[in-house]
Formats: structure tokens, sequence, C-alpha cells
């Protein structure tokens, strides 16, 4: 009966730290969107990957860089960026577990220039 106390609460404790990773990774997600849109303001287009990877020029637009990374069986990385042109971007992210309407695993947030930029 104890063993299977223990498992349970491991289960719970487990379960809990990977729905806390993915509500991380569903947040940074949307950040980092925003502030890719207002990198967009700025220059006129959205960044290449090196401008993305460099933490000097990132963090004028996001409070923390590099982004976080969850490892997991699920996700060997969390995120990568793609400009696929000046005016649109591609952020994919890597989710533990289902949860806010994105599916475990990788999910794809898509950029064009909002209204008035």
């Amino acid at each position: 009966m104890a063993a299977v106390l223990l498992l349970i609460i491991f289960w719970g404790i487990n379960n809990g730290k990977v729905l806390a990773q993915a509500a991380v990774v569903e947040s940074t997600g949307k950040s980092v969107s925003s502030a890719l849109q207002l990198f967009y303001q700025d220059q006129g287009r959205f960044p290449s990957a090196l401008e993305f990877s460099q933490q000097n020029v990132m963090l004028n637009y996001l409070t923390s860089f590099p982004l976080p990374e969850f490892v997991s069986q699920t996700c060997s990385q969390t995120f990568v960026y793609k400009r696929v042109s000046n005016s649109e971007f591609a952020l994919s992210f890597c989710l533990p577990t289902a949860t806010s309407g994105y599916n475990k695993g990788w999910n794809t947030l898509k950029g064009l220039p909002q209204a008035g930029n």
C-alpha cells in the first residue's frame, strides 16, 4: 500500500513539473513573438537566425535571453526560430505535454508584421 502511495505521489509531482514547464514554454513563445514584432517595428524586418541567437541583440526586446531549455524524451530542444523572409518568421516550440490548445511536441507560431507596422 505504501509503495502505491509513493508511486502516486511521484507521478503527481512529475506531472506538475511537466505542466509547469509547458506553461513556461507557451508563455515564453508568446513573449518572443511579441518581441519579434517590436524588432520589426524598429528594423523594418524580422531578425536573421544569427541576430536571433545573439544575446546582445535580443536583450533589447526581451527581459531574459537565451530562452529557457527543457530537454526531455519528447523535446531535444525547446525553441527553434526561422526567418522565412524579411517580413515573416516561424517560431517553433516543443511542449512536454499538451496545454492551452497546443499539442504535446512541436508547435509553431507564425508571424507577419502586425497592422500599423
